[in-house]
């Protein structure tokens, strides 16, 4: 076939036309016509929390609570609060506003930490999870409804309900404990998975490198 005769083809006619609405519209505008992909969104980044701090059953007032919070941008958003004279603390709901959630590709997830920063540089560690989208979920807003932290508690990474996915939990680390949906799975030490917990008993321990079975 002739390039005249391609040219009066019928669909290369429909695919030019089809090219023209697209292109012609850009042209006039201008930047205009992709202003959305500026447009920002809002982010979720943590629901409200409340929570207590005792030390062997004893309120603990005068503790600097660190939220940190941190979307894809890897801006770290850190807020502080102090108990009270209850050990209670608070902090209220966080979101922002971003135009990364428009971009084609974005892996949208945000790092939620709550920790005690001690004299010494170690960290006792309230809340660490990831939460894997930029709206509220509301299983992380059940969790941190309330968090009950005694400091003598061990670090675990737990388990909890996924109400979109049956078969694949919810996790996160803690000190703190529930008394409802919370299956603690491993003691954590310096960041590491150190002794794997059965059937949530905090009795039945095997370290994980050796398969010993041990007691803390």
């Amino acid at each position: 076939m002739s390039k005249s005769s391609s040219f009066y083809n019928p669909r290369f006619i429909i695919l030019l036309i089809i090219a023209c609405a697209i292109i012609f519209p850009a042209v006039s505008q201008g930047a205009d016509m992709f202003s959305w992909f500026r447009k920002k969104k809002e982010v979720f980044l943590s629901p409200e929390v409340n929570g207590v701090v005792t030390d062997n059953g004893t309120p603990v007032a005068n503790l600097e609570i660190i939220r940190a919070l941190t979307y894809i941008d890897g801006v770290e958003r850190r807020d502080t609060v102090v108990t009270d004279e209850d050990g209670r603390f608070h902090f209220p709901k966080k979101t922002i506003f971003s135009s990364i959630p428009n971009k084609l590709i974005s892996e949208d997830r945000v790092h939620q930490k709550i920790v005690i920063e001690q004299d010494d540089n170690s960290i006792i560690g309230l809340w660490g999870a990831t939460q894997p989208d930029i709206y509220e979920i509301p299983e992380y807003t059940d969790k941190l409804k309330f968090l009950n932290c005694e400091l003598t508690n061990p670090l675990v990474r737990f388990e909890f309900k996924n109400n979109i996915n049956k078969h694949l939990n919810r996790v996160a680390t803690s000190i703190c404990t529930w008394d409802e949906d919370y299956i603690p799975t491993w003691i954590m030490e310096n960041g590491q998975e150190k002794y794997e917990i059965h059937n949530g008993d905090l009795n039945n321990l095997t370290e994980r490198f050796t398969g010993k079975k041990v007691e803390l």
